[in-house]
């Protein structure tokens, strides 16, 4: 797996991590809801099939997953354009690729998170949409092609300067890049953002901090 994963400084890792359990819990959580409506209610794993039991809250879900995953690979055979499968199809292959993480199979992770990007990039093909486009800039973003990560994000601040989500990927990206001005810059945007609670704005002032004492180590 050459390449892949780079090392970098704990801070850095740790932003990156920081990340993808955002994107994870705040976009992958709800895929299943999304896709009420759109065609495939009866998208849900079957359980008959689960062939030899596994121990562990994470063995289970990565289960799930693959089940999941399998069932879309037969809805995208019949409906290849279909932008709900395409979607729902690249959500479980990140939702995959950070499960995958947790068990140290970065070859898995690997490849679940460069089908989630084909896939995102043959969503946006059908229909242009920031949502999508910021999912595709985080899975760029894993698999550490900044510069296309970079480039989907600076897209969506054009369409949409407030965003507050890209800012806070563009921020996170910027730490792993070692880009501690540009860095501060992304963070300071997202901790004066008016769509930031106060706990986002207390995260992104502490990153601030945080940065700061790194520019002068």
């Amino acid at each position: 797996m050459a390449g892949f994963f780079r090392k970098q400084n704990a801070f850095a890792r740790v932003a990156l991590y920081v990340l993808v359990g955002m994107i994870a819990l705040g976009l992958l959580g709800t895929s299943l809801a999304w896709y009420v409506g759109s065609g495939a209610e009866q998208l849900k794993p079957d359980s008959s099939s689960s062939g030899e039991e596994t121990n562990g809250i994470n063995a289970t879900e990565i289960e799930n997953q693959e089940a999941l995953r399998k069932q879309f690979e037969g809805l995208l055979a019949g409906k290849p354009d279909d932008l709900a499968v395409l979607t729902g199809y690249a959500r479980v292959e990140m939702k995959l690729g950070e499960l995958y993480l947790q068990e140290n199979k970065g070859d898995q992770a690997q490849e679940a998170f460069q089908r989630a990007a084909e896939l995102y990039r043959k969503a946006l093909e059908q229909q242009d949409d920031l949502q999508l486009r910021l999912e595709l800039a985080s899975a760029y973003q894993v698999l550490q092609d900044d510069d296309q990560a970079q480039g989907e994000l600076q897209k969506i601040l054009q369409e949409e300067p407030d965003n507050l989500y890209a800012w806070a990927q563009m921020a996170s990206l910027l730490e792993n890049k070692e880009d501690w001005d540009g860095a501060i810059k992304a963070w300071e945007s997202v901790s004066s953002s008016p769509q930031a609670d106060q706990m986002t704005k207390e995260f992104a002032k502490s990153h601030i901090e945080e940065l700061e004492k790194q520019k002068s180590e």
